[in-house]
C-alpha cells in the first residue's frame, strides 16, 4: 500500500489524538493518586494510622485500608490498590511504576528515587523503576 502526504499526517494526527486522551486523567483519577500516594507515604514510614487515614481519602475502594489492624494488612490492601494505579499512571510522566524483586510486588510513585511501601523502614530502597 503506497501512501500519500496527506494519509501519513491523518494517520499521525490520529495517533497523536489517541495518545493524548490515554494520557489525559480525570479529576476523580487524580484524586485516587493522590489518596494513593498518602497511603504509599505513611506505608514507606510504617505509620499504620496514616496509611488507614488515605484508606479512607479513596472512598470504598480502600476499605480494606481503612480497617487494617496491621501493617500487613495494610500492605496488602495497599497492593490491590497499586493494580489500579500502575494503569492509571501509564503514560503519565509524573508518576513512576516500581517494582520489587525480592517481593514480587508493583507500586507507583512520583520521585525517581525508590521508596519501597511493601518493606517499610527495613526494606525502603529495594526496588527498580520499571516506567
Amino acid at each position: 500500500m503506497k501512501l500519500n502526504y496527506k494519509t501519513v499526517l491523518a494517520l499521525f494526527a490520529a495517533t497523536a489524538l489517541a495518545v493524548s486522551l490515554q494520557a489525559a486523567l480525570s479529576d476523580q483519577d487524580k484524586q485516587f493518586l493522590a489518596a494513593y500516594g498518602k497511603a504509599h507515604d505513611a506505608l514507606v514510614a510504617d505509620d499504620l494510622d496514616g496509611a488507614k487515614e488515605a484508606g479512607v481519602d479513596l472512598g470504598p475502594e480502600g476499605a480494606d485500608l481503612s480497617k487494617s489492624s496491621s501493617l500487613d494488612e495494610a500492605r496488602a490492601a495497599f497492593g490491590k490498590l497499586s493494580d489500579k494505579a500502575v494503569k492509571l499512571a501509564a503514560g503519565q510522566s509524573t508518576y513512576h511504576v516500581a517494582h520489587c524483586p525480592m517481593l514480587n510486588k508493583d507500586w507507583v510513585q512520583t520521585s525517581t528515587t525508590i521508596a519501597n511501601p511493601y518493606g517499610g523502614k527495613e526494606m525502603i530502597s529495594c526496588g527498580e523503576i520499571q516506567k
